[in-house]
């Protein structure tokens, strides 16, 4: 009994240490960040929560790597902390717990990110954003891990060289994978559409529904999905639709060749009337004039643009705006021409009777 307890003393000491480093954690997990937080909510510092969120489980699981070095340095075994290797196992924790914390708040798609880009009046989409805290965590992982390199002595020369190597291969290999990411980065600055619009580009017409890295997703109306490399659409022709502050309406309106002056006259300048005090269309831009004699009819010319811009509002305006011309016609005795032709004889036809 002597013996096992001459063996287990030495390591009471590291064995409490180790004890007062979990009780740390414990206390760090129900009692100080509980207690943090309450401060942050009576200071109103906004960003506050966010911070202690995403560097919660980062110190948490440093504690106990802490606590396990601690507990080694006063062991009888304090041999093995001093090698070298313990030492820097240690501080690259430290750096790992420092730069997990900011990667956990560089999300732009929610929290803290989020909140900055708010408040400086930059509204990123879903799919953009997606893409931009990709990059961020990329770069983030980038320079944690050069930093850890830095510190086990490895050659950052050698490696800078043989990321510029691979990344002159990866550049030869992925040419087209790159163009895509950089047409990505294109829609990110120029922002020609956002996803929800009506676009047309590049022979595909209908609603964007996804932005990603490679490419963007198209339904289109017959609900297919199509999927546009944002290359080819970095370096085409993109109409969006859904942008449009109006839209035109132009038709010619054809009556029949019976119509008199006076009739067209009043006909005329009634359309004109309606269209300029009408609230489906905005009146400087109403154009109505008696402009063509054609093959069958005597054509009206007629120009306007629809306060809505919305395919439903327009198709709802258009409608109302047929219905009142008709009404117009009707009510100055005119009527719509249709095709027809007029065919003569030199000679008069012989007409015959049967008997029967």
């Amino acid at each position: 009994m002597e013996q096992i307890i001459e063996i287990l003393t030495p390591w009471a000491k590291p064995f409490l240490v180790f004890c007062g480093f979990m009780l740390i954690r414990y206390l760090y997990r129900t009692v100080i960040l509980r207690f943090l937080q309450l401060l942050n909510n009576k200071m109103s510092f906004e960003y506050g929560g966010d911070i202690l969120d995403a560097f919660a489980k980062p110190i948490h699981i440093f504690l106990f790597i802490l606590g396990v070095y601690a507990a080694l340095n006063c062991s009888p075994i304090t041999f093995v902390t001093d090698h070298p290797a313990i030492d820097k196992f240690l501080r690259s924790s430290f750096i790992i717990a420092i730069f997990w914390g900011i990667y956990n708040i560089s999300d732009i798609t929610h929290g803290i990110a989020l909140k900055i880009l708010t408040r400086a009046e930059i509204n990123i989409e879903d799919s953009l954003a997606n893409i931009l805290s990709t990059m961020f965590r990329i770069l983030i992982v980038v320079i944690a891990t050069l930093m850890i390199a830095k510190e086990w002595n490895y050659d950052m020369s050698g490696l800078l060289a043989s990321l510029s190597i691979g990344s002159l291969a990866l550049a030869f290999a992925a040419k087209d994978a790159l163009a895509n990411v950089f047409g990505s980065f294109v829609i990110i600055v120029d922002k020609p559409f956002k996803v929800g619009d009506w676009i047309s580009a590049n022979g595909v017409e209908g609603t964007v529904e996804k932005i990603t890295f490679r490419s963007t997703c198209i339904r289109t109306f017959p609900q297919e999905l199509v999927y546009v490399p944002n290359s080819l659409l970095s370096n085409t022709p993109i109409i969006n639709y859904t942008k449009r502050e109006k839209r035109r309406i132009e038709f010619l309106l054809g009556v029949t060749y019976d119509t008199t002056h006076d009739q067209m006259q009043k006909l005329v300048e009634n359309i004109r009337t309606y269209l300029t005090n009408s609230e489906l269309v905005y009146s400087d831009t109403v154009m109505v004039y008696f402009r063509d004699y054609a093959d069958s009819s005597l054509n009206i010319f007629i120009v306007c643009y629809t306060k809505a811009s919305d395919t439903k509002g327009f198709l709802a305006a258009r409608e109302q705006i047929n219905l009142d011309i008709m009404k117009i016609l009707e009510e100055n005795g005119a009527s719509c021409a249709f095709p027809s032709t007029s065919v003569y004889f030199e000679t008069p036809l012989k007409t015959e009777t049967k008997n029967n």
